[in-house]
């Protein structure tokens, strides 16, 4: 027997009774077809309110699980990170670029942290960071990097200075008393001068271990250079900011935002965008390249573990693109689908681990 069910109501799994046809007549969906995530959300975007599903027909068991860290990602991510960390103590300590090391670094996220976008993205918001927060940062700025290079459709050698930008933007920081790095007080003012010198140390690091390509150097000094005017070191706006400048710049706050540290707890996917997205309609983030990140990142995110912050553990199933702030619709572990954009009372808490997922 088929049973008409409404578009919100539907669950990976379950079997189409009659064909889905799109406003033009074009089969969407054939009778018989197993629905996924990804066909209940393409639904979600036209003007469709229901379909009819076979109810005789048993319900397919789809996993759901499949952007939750595995174990070989977590080894491959942290064989990187054991090389990030020896790459620039080396450069700090004896002033030489292991440029087979940085080449080795690179087939490893381009190979395999930065082939799934759902699961670096994923990754980047729920693994625990041990150790030193510099080495992690500039992995997975990197990672973003990559992630950003191929949403942009760049060509291979573009990508990977946008990369090296990525993993290199904060070298500097080596030459600052870790102490300094890691103070939760109050910075005084010239404390605070001194930090933000990292970007002239860092420079001075790779240029004096070799590094000449101007693509890499833009991107490392000019990360905390904002569109308007307001960053540093140069006050350099608009245009005047290189692309990879303008990039690393928001893929270094990104970063910052989904990190889980001592003074700063972490925040979810959507509040980091909030704060993007308030930086980005005040002028100090280039528009082009931000609003392309946040969807892109979005997209990623579809099948993503999530926590409400009423309690509630659901999966992302939908996320709307008409706006750059929009909030997802969650399928709950209760089979309930609760749309954020509708209870505006509740957000989106954390990305879940296997382990807290499992909990």
């Amino acid at each position: 027997m088929v049973q008409a069910y409404a578009i919100e109501n539907l669950r990976a799994g379950m079997r189409v009774g009659r064909d889905v046809l799109s406003e033009n007549g074009e089969v969407l969906l054939s009778r018989g077809q197993i629905l996924t995530r990804e066909s209940i959300c393409s639904l979600l975007e036209r003007p469709i309110y229901s379909i009819y599903v076979d109810e005789d027909a048993e319900v397919v068991d789809i996993p759901g699980k499949e952007h939750l860290l595995d174990a070989g990602y977590v080894a491959c991510y942290e064989r990187a990170h054991e090389r990030v960390k020896r790459l620039l103590l080396n450069l700090a300590a004896a002033g030489r670029l292991d440029r087979g090391l940085l080449d080795v670094i690179v087939a490893d996220i381009n190979h395999d942290l930065a082939a799934d976008g759902a699961k670096a993205i994923s990754q980047i918001h729920n693994m625990e960071r041990a150790g030193a927060y510099l080495f992690h940062h500039s992995l997975h700025v990197g990672i973003l990097a990559a992630l950003m290079g191929s949403w942009l459709e760049w060509d291979q050698d573009r990508r990977e200075k946008l990369t090296l930008a990525g993993l290199l933007h904060d070298v500097g920081k080596l030459s600052i008393d870790r102490a300094l790095l890691d103070k939760t007080d109050p910075l005084t003012a010239e404390e605070f001068a001194y930090i933000k010198r990292h970007t002239e140390f860092g420079i001075a690091m790779l240029k004096n271990a070799g590094e000449n390509r101007q693509e890499v150097l833009n991107g490392a000094a000019q990360h905390h250079e904002r569109c308007d005017g307001s960053g540093y070191p140069q006050g350099l706006e608009g245009e005047q900011i290189s692309v990879n400048g303008r990039i690393i710049a928001f893929l270094d706050i990104y970063d910052a935002m989904a990190s889980d540290r001592a003074f700063v707890p972490r925040y979810s996917p959507f509040d980091a965008f909030a704060a993007m997205a308030d930086d980005t309609m005040s002028g100090k983030l280039d528009p082009v390249y931000t609003v392309q990140f946040m969807r892109q990142t979005c997209r990623a995110l579809i099948g993503t573990w999530v926590e409400i912050s009423n309690g509630v553990r659901g999966r992302i199933v939908y996320i709307p693109e008409s706006c750059i702030v929009a909030k997802p619709m969650i399928h709950t572990v209760q089979d309930e689908f609760i749309d954020l954009e509708v209870h505006t009372d509740l957000k989106v808490k954390a990305i879940l681990t296997a382990a807290e997922l499992e909990a």
